[in-house]
């Protein structure tokens, strides 16, 4: 069995029950950037990244006790720790194996850097908005759960522009998009690297500023994007203008929940409709 490890292009280390490495063949050099030598006899968790080292344990131990001990397991992605101290990600299956009476689990490494790049453009084409190149409300709701989670304070404004669809109707759809383009141009021209633009489709944008905690700043922002958004566009022969009505929260002064959130940042750009003002980002705090 050395012999057939010892030939094969991908990393294979064999653990025993006490969670050692029994061997390992020449791919843990090409992939982890260790010596076969240097692995022998070491505890599996020395090329496994500190922080995923407890569940790794746990999720080992259930493995080596249930199915049978030839059944295959797979995750499609994970991260190994290298000789050099950096993570790289990995694809990997396990099986286990009992010899002589003692279960041995065979782990089967491969580099796994093009199926993280593949991975990393799937996401990203899931979170963007194809019309604008924004975010869209994948995008938005994960921010948003990523900044809840940290307990890291941030602003809404949710932006609904007025009467487009009338426009959308009178010069078309593909001037209609235009304008939606010209729009998130200009969203984020008036934004910071930190923060988030998405449209959550139709004429309806939400911006998340990053760390926002004062009213009076929050309201600032919606007039300079306000400002913006109300400028003569260009489209070919076309100059037009549109209006926006604009709603603000802030976490976590308004609400603790996404969907909280939301709901205030909408019924504030109601009023502001209602008003026939172009934002309103709340009442006294």
């Amino acid at each position: 069995m050395g012999d057939l490890f010892n030939v094969l292009p991908d990393a294979i280390v064999v653990v025993d029950s006490d969670g050692h490495i029994a061997f390992a063949n020449p791919g843990v050099d090409v992939l982890l950037g260790y010596a076969v030598d240097e692995l022998l006899g070491q505890p599996l968790t020395c090329i496994i990244p500190h922080q995923y080292r407890d569940a790794h344990e746990v999720h080992l131990a259930k493995f080596r006790k249930r199915g049978k001990p030839t059944s295959m397991g797979a995750r499609p992605l994970l991260s190994a720790l290298h000789k050099s101290g950096s993570e790289i990600p990995i694809s990997i299956s396990i099986a286990n194996l009992d010899l002589d009476g003692e279960r041995y689990s065979v782990a089967v490494m491969r580099d796994g850097g093009e199926l993280h790049s593949e991975i990393t453009r799937a996401n990203s084409q899931a979170e963007t908005d194809a019309l604008t190149g924004i975010g869209n409300r994948l995008r938005l709701s994960r921010e948003m759960q990523a900044a809840l989670s940290e307990l890291r304070p941030f602003g809404l404004l949710f932006l609904d522009l007025k009467k487009f669809k009338p426009f959308n109707d009178d010069y078309g759809h593909e001037v209609g998009d235009k304008v939606l383009q010209i729009v998130a141009q200009r969203l984020q021209a008036k934004v910071r690297g930190s923060d988030l633009v998405a449209r959550l489709g139709g004429d309806e944008f939400v911006v998340m500023l990053d760390g926002l905690t004062d009213v009076d700043w929050l309201e600032q922002h919606a007039a300079r994007i306000a400002a913006s958004l109300t400028r003569t566009f260009h489209i070919g022969d076309l100059s037009s203008k549109i209006g926006v009505s604009i709603g603000g929260a802030i976490y976590p002064l308004d609400s603790q929940s996404e969907e909280g959130l939301l709901k205030v940042a909408d019924r504030n750009m109601y009023q502001a409709k209602q008003a026939g003002i172009d934002y309103h980002v709340g009442g006294p705090r």
